[in-house]
């Protein structure tokens, strides 16, 4: 029997979207069937994702939904090119976990993330030294050869800070200050990270904001999360949320208003990018005289 390949992330947003463009002029799935001159059922196995689209469907679909702008057609036809190619990650399917691939193929996709990270630094901003402890989970002795995968396949995710192609990923994270306080790996891990994080700041597309102590209880709660945002002609976002055995995506409209809106709490109540800056090296600067 052959084995379907899990969709990835682009092409279930690029079903989402052309569900939506169909729904939002009253159409019906046999109306779009009849176009492409097929049953209902291949229309609805694009929409949901598990298959994707020929470039010429594409069209007519778009012809059919009444999108006639050329910039926006090009957007939903790179869209389709994208979610045909197949993915670095790809390889390591018999070595990952399933929420964890899709974790890489989200920030593949995605063209900005904004988050929350009360108590430990974000995967894309971990040195290998950091990401090593983390993964390790305080375990004694060098890490299995699992362990160094999980690590190598976090190195390699942090390629969507510097990327040319697609564009950069921007990211906007908020951490809480127990993230630059707990000691994972030792003082000179933690020091090594620490400045790491200053540099990161530098770039163009990378906000950070550090939530002092200071600030009290939060909308929310103190939980992590992640909101990603689809490039054009998408205006799709999902939520993201980790916990230790799996990952929730959430998509609903409900759910990404209301995480946005913690999400814009979170950042107000923090200290502004160069306060964060600031308070990142001289947490360093305490780390070197310990």
């Amino acid at each position: 029997m052959p084995v379907l390949e899990n969709p990835t992330v682009r092409r279930r947003v690029l079903g989402a979207n052309l569900r939506r463009l169909r729904e939002d002029r009253g159409l019906f799935l046999e109306d779009a069937a009849e176009q492409l001159s097929c049953h209902a059922a291949k229309v609805s196995r694009i929409e949901s994702g598990r298959s994707g689209i020929r470039q010429l469907d594409l069209r007519v679909l778009l012809d059919f939904y009444g999108v006639k702008d050329r910039q926006v057609r090009e957007g939903w036809l790179a869209l389709a090119r994208e979610s045909r190619r197949r993915r670095w990650w790809r390889e390591l399917e018999d070595q990952l976990p399933q929420d964890f691939l899709d974790l890489i193929g989200l920030e593949d996709e995605v063209a900005g993330c904004r988050g929350f990270q009360p108590s430990v630094i974000p995967g894309l901003f971990q040195t290998e030294a950091y990401a090593t402890a983390v993964i390790q989970g305080g375990s004694a002795g060098p890490p299995d050869e699992g362990q160094r995968t999980k690590v190598r396949v976090r190195l390699e995710r942090q390629k969507a800070l510097t990327r040319r192609q697609p564009e950069l990923l921007n990211v906007w994270m908020v951490l809480g200050e127990a993230a630059l306080r707990q000691r994972i790996g030792g003082l000179g891990v933690l020091r090594e990270q620490l400045l790491h994080l200053a540099d990161l700041a530098q770039l163009p597309n990378v906000t950070l904001q550090v939530l002092p102590f200071s600030a009290g209880a939060c909308k929310g709660g103190m939980l992590p999360f992640s909101l990603y945002n689809f490039p054009a002609p998408t205006d799709l976002e999902v939520v993201l949320l980790e916990s230790f055995t799996s990952h929730a995506y959430l998509d609903g409209p409900e759910d990404t208003a209301h995480y946005s809106s913690v999400f814009d709490h979170v950042r107000a109540a923090a200290l502004s990018a160069l306060d964060s800056e600031a308070l990142i090296v001289s947490s360093a600067d305490e780390l070197a005289r310990d």
